[in-house]
């Protein structure tokens, strides 16, 4: 394993780099080697299957695959990567942000494969050619088809300052599916003098969902379609100048569109949307697109213990949104709702910003001084409101220490200074119904965020020893000059940012120690978190500053007995406090305990035969409230025949056959409990060869 490993070779010496590698390579003179693998599962309504090969020729290298399952496995976040920036540490890509939903944002902390009703799909290729003089080029394609069915019940309880508690019961069944391409294209050439990376990708996601709703027993049907193109170039240029000099060259260019629709019938919120009178159907509708450009220049140099880092860039956003609202009245007849449910805005944001970065290399560490100075001007415009320009000078001070005080330990200390502004979703003042309970605006200048963050670290590892611990203390203070207003009855809430001071301070305290006990041959470990969130809410016309405790503490041993047998324990215990303070009356609190504990059993039974037995526990509890207690039972059974290039496999998911999952959620003043069906007992058979 190689530590902070660079591998960009010609930035060797410039970038202090955290990557830990394998310090492994196929020659390219090597032989052509060809491996197939993949295995086949079948079970009671359950069924799973991949195919995967692996190429390694001269100058070709590929792997390709092929998914499918219908037991709980999520392919889609096997793909999610693929539309990341390369280049995470500068500029990167914009990532959409839809404006509609028709299913609860809440989702349960447990294993997919317990809850997760799907039919996945899946397949890629990814092939590597290796041309002459360091030049490489990739293509990568994949293809996604994924169905989802949504079943959940969800009680909400929320606690306002000066009024009574409102309540209300969400019922919903929906089924999700997915149809995406995604493709990719790179070249590369990494030399110790030059370096070149540019990637072009295409995304094509297209979303159809549907399904019934019941919010305090009056139903409803929806349906929400997603189409989505995104396309975006990234381009990485390192060029060594000489001795102890490097220029580099970013590019960014990134178009994407989003067309999105929520139907809902027969039309909801009778009393906002067609006075008070039913009809047929609600039809809310949404066309955004973007345009991102940024170009910049870097260049790099060190001197004595000194790596000097300047850099000039420039960007430039175009975002338009054009949103309305339609009701389909008891005659068939379609109208818009009315001009405050209509948006037709244009958003611009360029602007001029460079880096300055002075790197001090210490006999065992270092210290980092960066800048970010950024000169913005913003325009936009909306149907309610004037044309607005704005124009700001930003610094963005980073500062941050390494030291190594001794041969096993490290400390780091950092500190930033952060601000950032509003986008086109931040700022329309037209209604949006995001969903069928909520509706969402704005009523605020140019949102500014600024986050100011101080952080410290001590580790240490020992590996001979086999000890290693750390210990992690961070502070955030977040100043915005707008605050969300939530206006809520027991059938819908009016979602709106407003102008106001709004500071909000988070505490974080965080240790980890791992021991390997040799007397024993037991591994041991513990872990805690301590946080405490302050800051304001606005419900119901009335601000109420909150504060939000969080604790936490993890156990876990590992032994292994007799070389043939290893045993785990993690037990998990946490603790939640919610206190909202009101005018006048007294704290509103409520408090929610969380215990969890995981225990396997795993056995070589000789060489053929090896089990894993594991049990899952959780449980909620709340003030006033019965214990929620959710227990999962799985086995894994394998036989390997003598001399065969296969296996045999038999999992059993969730043998108790618990049918139902409940979890409680809460916050400043908000208690729910989510409760979703589980995936029945599961008993599958896989079989998985090489050839």
């Amino acid at each position: 394993m190689i530590e902070k490993d660079q591998p960009i070779k010609a930035l060797n010496g410039y970038m202090v780099a955290n990557n830990i590698s394998l310090n492994l390579k196929l020659a390219d003179y090597a032989r052509t080697i060809t491996i197939n693998t993949g295995f086949l599962g079948l079970g009671n309504k359950a069924y799973v299957a991949e195919l995967n090969n692996l190429i390694f020729k001269k100058r070709i290298k590929s792997i390709n695959n092929l998914k499918v399952n219908n037991i709980g496995q999520n392919l889609q976040t096997e793909h999610a990567n693929i539309g990341v920036s390369f280049n995470s540490s500068e500029i990167g890509l914009k990532t959409p942000r839809p404006y509609l939903s028709m299913m609860s944002e809440r989702t349960p902390t447990l294993a997919e494969k317990y809850h997760l009703i799907n039919n996945d799909n899946a397949g890629n290729i990814n092939a590597l050619y290796k041309l002459k003089s360091d030049w490489a080029l990739r293509l990568n394609i994949a293809a996604l088809e994924l169905k989802r069915n949504y079943n959940y019940n969800n009680s909400v309880n929320y606690f306002l300052p000066n009024a009574d508690t409102v309540r209300y019961n969400e019922i919903q069944h929906a089924i999700e599916k997915l149809s995406q391409w995604q493709i990719g294209a790179q070249i590369e050439k990494n030399s110790n003098s030059i370096y070149l990376k540019s990637n072009t990708k295409l995304d094509l996601p297209k979303w159809d969902r549907s399904g019934g709703t019941s919010q305090n027993n009056v139903a409803f049907k929806q349906i929400q379609p997603t189409n989505q193109l995104s396309l975006s170039n990234e381009t990485n240029l390192t060029k060594a100048m000489g001795v102890d000099q490097v220029l580099q060259y970013n590019s960014v260019l990134q178009f994407y569109k989003m067309n999105e629709n929520l139907k809902i019938s027969p039309g909801v919120q009778q009393d906002i949307v067609n006075d008070s009178i039913g009809y047929l159907m609600l039809n809310q509708q949404v066309r955004s697109k973007n345009l991102f450009i940024n170009q910049s220049a870097t260049y790099k140099t060190k001197f004595d213990r000194f790596i000097l880092s300047a850099s000039l860039g420039a960007y430039y956003e175009h975002n338009t949104l054009y949103s309305d609202l339609y009701k389909t009245d008891s005659l068939n007849v379609i109208s818009t709702v009315g001009k405050d449910f209509r948006n037709d805005v244009v958003f611009e944001n360029m602007g001029f910003y460079g880096k300055a970065a002075l790197i001090y290399q210490l006999q065992r560490g270092s210290l980092s001084i960066e800048t970010t100075p950024a000169y913005s001007f913003i325009k936009y415009n909306a149907i309610k409101a004037n044309a607005e320009k704005n124009t700001c000078f930003l610094l963005n001070p980073i500062i941050e220490f390494r030291n190594k005080p001794g041969k096993y330990s490290e400390l780091n200390f950092r500190y930033s200074q952060q601000t950032s502004f509003g986008e086109i979703t931040d700022i329309y003042t037209g209604n949006i119904l995001a969903s069928y309970r909520q509706f969402s605006a704005n009523d605020t200048p140019l949102p500014k965020t600024d986050l100011q963050t101080i952080g410290a670290r001590y580790a240490y590892r020992k590996p001979i020893k086999m000890l290693f611990y750390f210990i992690s203390l961070n502070y955030d203070r977040t100043a915005q000059n707008f605050i969300n207003s939530y206006v809520i009855d027991s059938g819908v809430t009016k979602a709106i940012a407003i102008d106001y001071k709004n500071v909000t301070n988070k505490y974080a305290f965080s240790g980890n120690i791992s021991k390997y006990l040799f007397s024993i041959a037991t591994n041991i470990s513990a872990s805690v978190n301590i946080g405490l969130q302050q800051g304001n809410s606005l419900y119901n016309n009335e601000i109420s500053p909150f504060n939000a405790y969080s604790m936490n503490l993890s156990l876990t041993a590992r032994k292994k007995i007799l070389s043939k047998i290893t045993i785990s324990l993690t037990g998990d215990l946490g603790k939640f406090i919610n206190e909202q303070n009101t005018l006048g009356d007294p704290v509103i609190k409520n408090i929610t305990r969380l215990s969890k504990i995981k225990a396997e059993w795993q056995q070589n039974l000789g060489d053929q035969i090896a089990y894993t037995i594991a049990y899952n526990f959780t449980s909620y509890k709340q003030a006033l409230r019965q214990m929620v207690n959710n227990s999962f039972l799985d086995l894994n059974l394998k036989y390997s025949p003598p001399k065969w290039k296969s296996f045999f496999e038999l999992q059993c998911i969730n043998l108790i056959n618990q049918n139902l999952y409940q979890q409680i959620n809460s916050d400043s003043n908000q208690l729910s409990t989510f409760q979703l069906p589980l995936r029945p007992r599961t008993l599958l058979l896989k079989y998985s060869f090489t050839f």
